[in-house]
C-alpha cells in the first residue's frame, strides 16, 4: 500500500512540472543587429560635358563609362545607414568648337601638347599646328562616395532605398580623342595666313589639362534583393552633379588658343587665351552584392 502511494506521489509530481514546462513562454534568443556591412558593385555611366563659355564649345558626344569597387554601409538604425567605399571609374564626355572661332593647339613629334608662351603671341610655338573641332575627354577617376542611405522594412524579400551625399574624384589619368585639321603657316609682310591642309585624329595625354579634384552632389534610388540570411544583390541609379569644371580656367590652360585676325592691313593678328571651362555630370547605373 506504502508502494503505491509512493508512485502516486511521484506520478503526480511528474506530471504537474510536465504541464508547468509545457505552458511556459519560450526563451527567444534575438540575434544581434548587423552593424557593418561590405559589398561589390560594378557599373556602367553616361556622362555629358555643359561648357561655360557658349560661343567657344557646344555641348558634343555623349560617353559611355565603367567602373568597379567596393561598398562599406555602416548602420545607425535598422533602416540608415552611412555608405562609403571607394571605387574606380571612367568618365567619358565630348565637345564641339565653334568654326568660326577658330580653336588650335600644337602638337610636338613626340605627340606631345605644346605649351603656349607668355602674352603676347603672334607666332605658334614649334610643332606641328592643328586647328581642333571636336573633343573627346576619357578621364579615370579614385572616388570616395559619403552618403545617407535611407531604406524601408523588407518586403517579401525586397527592400527599397533612397541615398544622398557627396562624391569626390581624384584624377589618376586623363587623355583625349581630337578631330583636328592641320595648318599650314603662311607669314608674308608680318602677316599670318593660316590654310587647312589635312585632316585627322588622335588620342593624346592630357593629364596637366585636367583638373585633379572633383566634387560632386549624388542623388540616388534603388533595391536590394534578399537571397540568403544577410547576402543581399542590390541595384541602383545615381544622378552626380559636379561642383567644379573638369578642365582648368582660362589663365591656366596652357595648350589651347583662339586665333583673332587683325582688321588693319600689314599687322598680324595673334594668338589669345579662351575659356574651355566645362562643368561635367552623370548618370550611374549599378549592380552589386552586399554580405
Amino acid at each position: 500500500m506504502k508502494k503505491l502511494v509512493t508512485f502516486l506521489s511521484l506520478l503526480s509530481i511528474f506530471l504537474n512540472f510536465s504541464f508547468f514546462a509545457q505552458t511556459e513562454d519560450p526563451v527567444v534568443i534575438e540575434q544581434a543587429p548587423q552593424k557593418l556591412r561590405f559589398g561589390l558593385k560594378g557599373f556602367m555611366s553616361i556622362g555629358w560635358l555643359n561648357p561655360e563659355n557658349i560661343k567657344i564649345l557646344q555641348r558634343g558626344r555623349i560617353g559611355i563609362g565603367s567602373g568597379w569597387g567596393l561598398n562599406t554601409e555602416l548602420y545607425m538604425n535598422k533602416t540608415t545607414s552611412f555608405r562609403t567605399g571607394f571605387s574606380l571609374s571612367t568618365f567619358s564626355a565630348g565637345v564641339v568648337y565653334d568654326e568660326d572661332k577658330q580653336i588650335y593647339h600644337v602638337i610636338s613629334t613626340d605627340s606631345e601638347f605644346q605649351l603656349w608662351n607668355e602674352e603676347p603671341q603672334y607666332i605658334p610655338p614649334n610643332g606641328e599646328l592643328y586647328r581642333l573641332t571636336k573633343r573627346q575627354y576619357k578621364i579615370n577617376y579614385i572616388n570616395l562616395p559619403l552618403l545617407l542611405k535611407l531604406k524601408t522594412k523588407e518586403i517579401g524579400y525586397m527592400t527599397y532605398f533612397g541615398e544622398f551625399g557627396g562624391l569626390i574624384g581624384f584624377k589618376t589619368k586623363a587623355s583625349v580623342n581630337d578631330d583636328i585639321n592641320r595648318i599650314v603657316v603662311t607669314d608674308t609682310s608680318d602677316v599670318l595666313f593660316l590654310e587647312p591642309s589635312t585632316e585627322s585624329d588622335g588620342e593624346y595625354s592630357l593629364n596637366d589639362g585636367i583638373q585633379p579634384i572633383r566634387a560632386a552632389l549624388c542623388i540616388g534610388a534603388g533595391a536590394e534583393y534578399n537571397f540568403s540570411g544577410s547576402t543581399a544583390l542590390f541595384f541602383q541609379l545615381n544622378w552626380n552633379y559636379f561642383m567644379n569644371s573638369v578642365t582648368k580656367n582660362q589663365l591656366k590652360d596652357n595648350y589651347l588658343r583662339s586665333f583673332e585676325p587683325s582688321v588693319e592691313p600689314g599687322i598680324s593678328g595673334k594668338f589669345e587665351r579662351i575659356n574651355s571651362k566645362a562643368i561635367p555630370g552623370s548618370f550611374h547605373l549599378t549592380v552589386g552584392i552586399l554580405f
